[in-house]
């Protein structure tokens, strides 16, 4: 192999490694591009995140506070419910009855 030849062989090479070269900072901008794509996503769906836990812990203090409500109401009423029997056997009892067996 002639040294022309050897030239033409290595410029040949050269020009091969030059275009794969290029494509590969091609690919690697588009693969950046991407990843920058992906991370403003991931920044949106973790404030989304953040948000959502945001409200349920909301919801779960108001659920906590209706809960208690709801205990003191339960409460309530059966207190109201005892008063009209508790008022009968007072009544019986100044009245002189005997409270039922």
């Amino acid at each position: 192999m002639s040294i022309n030849e050897r030239l033409e062989a290595i410029n040949h090479s050269v020009e091969l490694l030059a275009g794969m070269q290029i494509e590969t900072e091609k690919g690697l901008t588009r693969l950046t591009e991407r990843v920058d794509q992906l991370t403003g996503k991931l920044d949106r769906l973790t404030e989304k995140v953040d948000q959502l836990t945001e409200n349920v812990d909301h919801l779960t203090d108001r659920s906590d506070v209706l809960q208690t409500s709801m205990a003191t109401l339960a409460d309530g009423m059966a207190l109201l419910t005892r008063v009209p029997l508790d008022h009968h056997r007072r009544i019986d009892k100044l009245e002189g009855n005997q409270p039922p067996q």
